[in-house]
């Protein structure tokens, strides 16, 4: 069958706007785009930073550059001998805490039931689910905390609070020293008017200090035995390696550790998990997603490799983040032995709901052997 000039013409200038597009809008960018669209943020970019006294905010993900989707951001600091902001709830936000580095205690008490304490290691997890009232406080002077807010749009409270920030060395945070008691966060009187951005002080809540083995009460399970996700509309822990795992075998090995499943979050309808994936073997073919929803990968470990779009294939190290827009395909593999992720999914079926489905009960954090 031959094609007609016109419709060669055509497809020619449809080929040529989608090279425009993708040679105006490269894929490595240096702060979160405000659209929708791909995009690959190193660590450590600026990244729409600010700081807030000790602390330095960076935003690899936002409310404009996700519709809305979820924001992921970056908190380093120093060890610091009080809490690094108020206590205090939010009743439209769903707060997930992932430790990166280093090492913070996180507090957590929903409505009148026993207050919950734990200090996180890398890997970590606490879920802050909303009307709980919650504060923490980064403990080794090397300390970076993930956090992931769904709805997006959140940072809007650091900008309103923050000073902006920028390095020429991209450096973790600002190499002063802190003098041991410093507060990060706004005085009282201030963050009791900030609650136009879902921020409602709780300045009666009096954190707990009488933690055995990183944990409180004494008879919580931490860093011990396995961990369970929490209850709909309960906040709850996940210790590194001691949550539920799963095994995908389908497209090479793959080991799913969910933190967060559209169970947790309901109408908020996103999933979050680490996904450990091994070496991609020279007969397995990579499967090429196209997903309903936004979803972002940070590399913990290892190298990931992701094509997306009609972008070229980008290689990501340890806190790089990858952001796909909804209803683009993409793909993504790993060319070293063991790679790491932590991944979030807007919607009910993303792919760590999706590998889980698909896949087998894991009691192990490492790949069978063959």
């Amino acid at each position: 069958m031959f094609s007609s000039p016109a419709l060669i013409t055509a497809l020619a200038l449809a080929t040529a706007a989608s090279a425009f597009a993708v040679n105006a809008n490269p894929l490595y960018v240096e702060e979160a785009p405000d659209h929708l669209r791909p995009y690959v943020i190193q660590h450590y970019k600026n990244s729409h930073a600010v700081t807030i006294d000790t602390q330095l905010y960076r935003f690899m993900v936002t409310g404009p550059s996700s519709e809305n989707a979820f924001t992921l951001l970056a908190t380093n600091a120093p060890g610091s001998g009080s809490l690094g902001v108020l206590p205090h709830i939010h009743r439209r936000h769903y707060e997930n805490f992932f430790n990166y580095k280093g090492r913070f205690q996180l507090w957590v008490q929903k409505d009148n039931g026993e207050q919950q304490a734990r200090v996180l290691s890398p890997g970590d997890y606490g879920a802050v689910v909303p009307n709980t009232t919650h504060t923490f406080q980064i403990t080794d002077p090397d300390t970076e905390l993930l956090g992931v807010i769904v709805p997006g749009g959140f940072e809007d409270l650091f900008y309103a609070l923050g000073t902006n920030f920028t390095s020429g060395t991209d450096t973790p945070y600002v190499p002063s020293k802190s003098n041991g008691s410093s507060s990060a966060g706004p005085d009282p009187g201030m963050i009791a008017s900030l609650q136009e951005f879902d921020v409602y002080a709780q300045l009666n809540f009096t954190e707990r200090r009488d933690l055995v083995n990183g944990s409180a009460p004494s008879s919580a399970t931490w860093h011990s035995s396995t961990n369970a996700l929490g209850e709909v509309g309960e906040p709850y822990f996940v210790a590194n390696g001691y949550g539920p795992k799963y095994l995908n075998s389908l497209h090479g090995y793959q080991i799913v550790q969910p933190l967060v499943t559209p169970k947790q979050a309901q109408s908020l309808e996103y999933s979050m998990s680490t996904i450990s994936i091994n070496a991609a073997k020279p007969n397995v073919t990579v499967p090429t997603y196209t997903l309903e929803g936004a979803a972002a990968f940070e590399v913990l470990e290892g190298l990931l490799t992701v094509q997306i779009g009609d972008y070229e294939e980008a290689t990501l190290s340890s806190g790089d983040v990858a952001f796909i827009p909804p209803a683009v395909p993409f793909k993504y593999w790993s060319d070293i032995a063991f790679t790491k992720v932590l991944f979030i999914g807007a919607g009910t079926n993303s792919i760590d709901t999706q590998l889980i489905a698909g896949g087998k009960s894991w009691d192990y954090v490492t790949f069978p052997t063959q």
